[in-house]
């Protein structure tokens, strides 16, 4: 298969196959005389293999790994399931960050709305620049 055909089937971008090619996620595809890559069925499995774990959250250089593993004949689930608890430690993390972040943006939004009431009203994010806002963020980040 040509690599229109084989983008179609997977609904990636030509640019994305060729890229997945040049960074070693794909293996080069062999070419005809007349220049043109040429893809098989596994090429097809590895591209929604690769789809499926960005869809995780994995990095580049993570999905190159895995697809080292894939391509390994034993295809050890060890190394797989730790990169995934790995992958799901950071996810709560970024989790509890956004929530945090979350907190501080109520807390200034309060503030603001508290200060909004007041004539005249200073908009205290945009007149203490030291400071994201008054109030009661001001007293939960001191």
């Amino acid at each position: 298969m040509q690599i229109g055909k084989i983008a179609k089937k997977t609904g990636l971008s030509v640019d994305a196959i060729r890229f997945y090619e040049r960074n070693a996620l794909l293996h080069r595809a062999p070419r005809t005389q007349g220049g043109f890559r040429q893809y098989d069925e596994n090429d097809i499995d590895t591209l929604a293999f690769i789809r499926r774990v960005q869809g995780l959250g994995f990095k580049l250089s993570e999905i190159r790994n895995l697809v080292e593993l894939r391509r390994d004949r034993l295809q050890p689930c060890a190394p797989v399931r730790r990169r995934l608890e790995e992958k799901l430690v950071d996810v709560r993390q970024k989790l509890a960050d956004l929530q945090k972040l979350e907190q501080e943006l109520r807390l200034a939004l309060r503030s603001c709305k508290r200060q909004m009431r007041r004539r005249p009203a200073h908009c205290p994010i945009l007149t203490k620049p030291s400071k994201r806002c008054t109030g009661d963020w001001e007293a939960r980040t001191s």
